[in-house]
């Protein structure tokens, strides 16, 4: 089972992102403890001189009157609603010796003067008391103010905190995705450079989309390409050259053993001659066959310029007219108009000879061999012979595979025949039966033309 490849983006980003994320988090924390801390003693610190302050205000007012009778008439903390704009925020209660409340804020609340603990801070009833007792101890002053707005100030400011936390991680989120897929980038663009590779092109590897850390493997590959390639270029010079200096000896040979067979007058001596030429024969076809070989993986296949392929087919059904025994056992319709395409002439012409020859070499039957070439870009070459069972279709397509042992081939030409089309861009579809028959054998050929007619 083939397990799924992960994304270098991704891989990269995530693990950019992970301590991005925790970082704001505990960025986060850090702020409010901090801020929660100093801003809980900064307003302490207020709330104790304000409570100092009164305290001063009522000793001094003590000594003139009786606290008990400023009641209603007193309000030292009025400037709150006059600056804020709102009731009297703190509350606050002047108690005597024994405890007594002499004085008291508007509206203040029992039940927070009976949650006070003596001479510390406490928090209660949603607000922050505080008991301050004169120096002499004859007055005490219990002062409390609402934890609302301090909840409210410290939530603003942890709010600002992490709105510039998260303005700030989606920066550094987008600088990172950007640089990694801009990294990354480099990494896709330079792997389909290589996977562009194959046995028709082994060309260094263009250095546009490299880095200083991959440039030692990339040697590395251009190394092996270039050995690769001399000996891809030794072995198709060797097939080439062995092929082309085999054809003349084999034909001089030939042509000594046809002049001496129409010497000889012994029937056994005839005989052997004769298949001494049918194997010197034999050995021509498969010399030609090496040869296509080694211009199907030389390359061949499409042109730099596009032409017309239309006398060259014409040309080939000519000749195919010439090969059959009979001409009422071919059918043949002739390209109409123009084909312009890329694909090379003689790729074409190595192709067609190859599937003519293999329909004239199994055709059996009655039924004649059909070429149909009147479809722009298509051509369907069907024979008369048993059908062929799948397996037996898939085995044809192997190299050196042959549908009958009795058969004077190579089991070459069709694996020829892939190889040249996929080099032009065609596409070979093999079907036995023929469509609508119980016998018969079809190669239908589709390449890439252009819509002159």
């Amino acid at each position: 089972m083939k397990t799924r490849t992960s994304s270098l983006l991704k891989s990269l980003f995530k693990s950019l992102l992970l301590p991005g994320v925790i970082a704001v988090i505990l960025g986060v924390f850090i702020v409010f403890s901090l801020v929660r801390e100093e801003y809980d003693e900064l307003q302490d610190m207020a709330l104790a001189t304000k409570a100092h302050l009164l305290l001063q205000v009522f000793e001094a007012q003590a000594k003139f009157v009786d606290i008990a009778t400023l009641r209603g008439d007193f309000r030292p903390l009025s400037f709150e609603r006059n600056l804020l704009g709102v009731d009297e925020l703190t509350q606050f209660w002047v108690l005597d010796e024994e405890g007594n409340v002499l004085l008291h804020s508007a509206g203040a609340d029992e039940e927070i003067l009976a949650a006070r603990v003596v001479g510390d801070f406490v928090t209660a009833l949603g607000y922050r008391i505080t008991d301050t007792p004169a120096q002499n101890g004859s007055l005490t002053l219990v002062a409390a103010t609402p934890m609302l707005e301090r909840n409210e100030a410290i939530t603003e400011v942890i709010v600002s905190v992490m709105t510039g936390f998260v303005l700030l991680g989606l920066l550094v989120a987008g600088a990172a995705y950007f640089a990694v897929r801009r990294s990354a980038a480099i990494i896709i663009e330079l792997s389909a450079e290589i996977e562009s590779k194959d046995a028709q092109n082994l060309s260094p590897i263009n250095r546009t989309n490299t880095c200083s850390e991959i440039e030692p493997a990339i040697d590395k590959v251009d190394m092996l390409m270039a050995r690769l390639d001399t000996a891809l270029k030794a072995e198709r010079a060797f097939a080439t050259n062995a092929a082309h200096e085999l054809r003349t000896p084999v034909a001089i040979c030939l042509a000594h053993v046809q002049r001496l067979r129409t010497k000889l007058t012994e029937p056994g001596t005839c005989q052997s001659a004769t298949e001494l030429e049918q194997g010197l024969k034999r050995l021509t076809r498969l010399i030609e066959r090496l040869l296509q070989m080694a211009r199907a993986q030389s390359g061949l296949g499409v042109g730099a310029v596009a032409t017309d392929l239309a006398p060259v087919i014409k040309l080939l059904l000519r000749e195919l007219r010439g090969r059959v025994s009979s001409p009422e056992m071919l059918v043949v319709t002739e390209p109409q108009g123009v084909w312009m395409s890329n694909v090379d002439p003689d790729a074409i012409g190595i192709i067609l000879n190859n599937l003519f020859d293999n329909a004239l070499k199994y055709a059996s039957g009655e039924t004649p061999m059909f070429v149909d070439a009147s479809k722009h870009g298509r051509i369907i070459i069907s024979n008369d012979c048993p059908a062929l069972t799948p397996d037996e279709l898939e085995a044809i397509k192997q190299r050196f595979s042959r549908n009958s042992t009795l058969s004077q081939g190579f089991g070459l030409g069709l694996s020829i025949v892939q190889e040249l089309c996929k080099l032009s861009g065609s596409t070979l579809k093999l079907t036995s039966p023929r469509s609508g028959e119980t016998r018969g054998f079809s190669a239908r050929l589709t390449f890439s033309v252009s819509d002159v007619q």
